[in-house]
């Protein structure tokens, strides 16, 4: 696999210097509805299956992870979506809209596929929970990209790619899926590149990845996505594209053949809205992490930590909305998203999170190995006293920076290492101290004593070349010396981004019912979309989660509309 450095291809243009404009609700605007309307005034026959894909009802916590998504309801109705609500009548539907395409959400899968449909001329309609689009994340994993190819960088092999993914997707993975995402990531990702070139990348992660930033600044990578996803929506709009702004979907609509014929959604006056869909609605609103119920059903592990979401839209719409049709669900656990940056921490994002230096909890002790891939090494985080970490490091932090690989790790490369530290130094995010002593009380460290026989014995390790505790690679511990002042500790705390599990589909992103068929014209997408990953969410395809929302929701819509095998153009 190719390792080059960092390539910034293209300047950024003036376009920040304008700002998008977002389209929100009026106080008085009726339904947030936007200026186009396919408005038919057809009356609404929703038909509501009543299969259950959710979790099991079981009162253990334990046996509702073990037994998730059996596809039965108990009489006990453990989880509030257990029981498919009542159809909404026709008399509550108050505007009816046809379309060729429904996009469910509006983020990481739903923009850019909102972007494709209308700019290939289907009629479509959006149902985007919030006045704007969002997505939480920074980079997108796209596979023999254009940005990469012209800068030089050599192909990867998906093949070989797939073979080192399987095991990191502890035999949970569609291969075929994933073989998708990996063989035609280049080429709808160009095609994405191609209509935004507003917003140039940059080559980040080796290579396999994409970010953007300003001026090449590592610390505007989020609030440039930000910017992106809104330009991908706007570009959908001037396309023809009805967007339905705080209009989140309720409930899908089945025919006597159970194939989905469209989508209800609630306006924020609470009008119920109909989308007639003649071609396919794709689900893409966003994954569970803000509704703590399907947290405490799904993804134990995260329970109690906080999430860094901008607006609180992930609720898991599309698992409750698909369960109720008889849809299959990921099975729990479903995988998680649990990373030290970003932050919440007022200081901000430190550099480096994923580089195995020292760490030590607030007690001053050593508590795993630090190599480990990059998820486990926050769940050890996670399971220490108040989930308070801190790397160590001495003045020769930086003399070794990129001598540390890991394909399963994250927060390893930099742009401008020495600018970032001098910059996080600033804020606080990383503290110096010329002694140990000082250096505990400047991060927070409560047993001194402890913290500084942690650091002599972990100096002996380092000098030996053999991790006699933990395992860590001897040739990276002989890096790891702390000796020499300014001693630097640096904060670090576990964050929910997502859960990348929800409802199961094939290899064309179809929807799974529990027989193992398709639901007709039923599509998920981003993290809607499970049949991808295992118990976690690897560092090996960075950026994979948004990723897969941009190449697998456009290749969901081509299918859609019956152009999946042509290239992507």
């Amino acid at each position: 696999m190719p390792i080059l450095p960092n390539l910034v291809l293209t300047n950024p243009s003036n376009w920040l210097q304008t700002k998008l404009l977002v389209i929100s609700m009026g106080g008085n605007m009726k339904k947030g509805i936007t200026r186009r309307s396919f408005l038919t005034g057809a009356a609404v026959s929703a038909v509501m299956a009543t299969g259950l894909a959710g979790c099991s009802t079981h009162r253990s916590r334990s046996d509702d992870a073990n037994n998730a998504s059996n596809g039965t309801v108990s009489d006990d109705n453990r989880w509030s979506w257990s029981k498919a609500p009542d159809a909404i009548p026709d008399s509550d539907i108050s505007d009816t809209y046809d379309c060729d395409i429904c996009i469910v959400g509006l983020g990481a899968a739903g923009a850019p596929s909102a972007m494709y449909s209308a700019m290939h001329g289907a009629k479509t309609v959006v149902l985007q929970k919030g006045d704007h689009a969002i997505s939480n994340g920074w980079c997108a994993n796209a596979i023999n990209n254009k940005a990469w190819l012209d800068s030089g960088g050599a192909p990867f092999d998906t093949t070989e790619l797939y073979a080192q993914f399987a095991p990191y997707a502890n035999g949970r993975d569609n291969p075929r899926l994933v073989k998708t995402f990996l063989d035609r990531g280049g080429e709808v990702m160009n095609w994405i590149l191609d209509q935004t070139t507003e917003i140039p990348p940059v080559c980040v992660e080796h290579g396999q990845t994409l970010g953007w930033y300003e001026n090449n600044d590592f610390q505007t990578r989020y609030s440039r996505y930000a910017d992106l996803l809104n330009l991908m929506a706007q570009k959908a709009e001037d396309a023809g594209a009805q967007m339905l702004w705080n209009t989140p979907a309720q409930q899908l609509i089945t025919d006597g053949n159970g194939t989905v014929t469209g989508v209800i959604g609630q306006t924020q006056d609470g009008n119920y809205v109909k989308v007639n869909a003649s071609k396919g609605v794709l689900l893409a609103c966003g994954d569970i992490t803000d509704d703590q119920e399907m947290v405490e059903c799904y993804a134990p592990l995260l329970s109690g930590i906080q999430n860094l979401h901008g607006a609180p839209n992930n609720t898991g719409d599309a698992i409750k909305m698909g369960s109720w049709i008889g849809a299959q669900v990921t099975p729990a656990p479903h995988a998680i998203m649990m990373h030290f940056d970003p932050t919440r921490l007022p200081e901000g994002d430190a550099p480096f999170s994923g580089i195995p230096w020292l760490r030590v909890n607030e007690n001053g002790e050593r508590f795993a190995n630090e190599d480990l891939p990059y998820q486990s090494v926050v769940l050890s985080v996670a399971a220490q006293p108040d989930r308070v970490a801190f790397q160590i490091c001495d003045r020769n932090w930086m003399n070794h920076i990129n001598d540390y690989p890991n394909p399963n790790s994250h927060s390893r490369e930099n742009p401008d290492p020495e600018g970032n530290w001098n910059k996080f130094l600033g804020t606080g995010a990383i503290k110096q101290a010329n002694t140990l002593e000082e250096l505990a009380d400047a991060a927070g460290i409560n047993d001194k004593q402890t913290f500084v026989a942690t650091v002599n014995h972990y100096n002996e390790l380092c000098d030996k070349g053999h991790d006699d505790d933990f395992g860590v690679n001897g040739t990276f511990m002989s890096y790891n010396a702390i000796k020499e002042p300014p001693f630097y500790a640096i904060k670090r705390i576990p964050n929910v981004l997502a859960t990348v599990g929800g409802l199961q589909v094939n290899d064309h992103n179809q929807v799974l019912s529990q027989d193992g068929g398709t639901i007709g014209h039923l599509y998920a997408a981003g993290d809607d979309a499970g049949s991808f990953y295992g118990h976690e969410y690897p560092m090996f395809l960075p950026g994979g989660s948004i990723g897969r929302g941009f190449i697998l929701g456009i290749l969901a819509v081509k299918d859609a509309l019956g152009d999946y095998d042509t290239p992507t153009q």
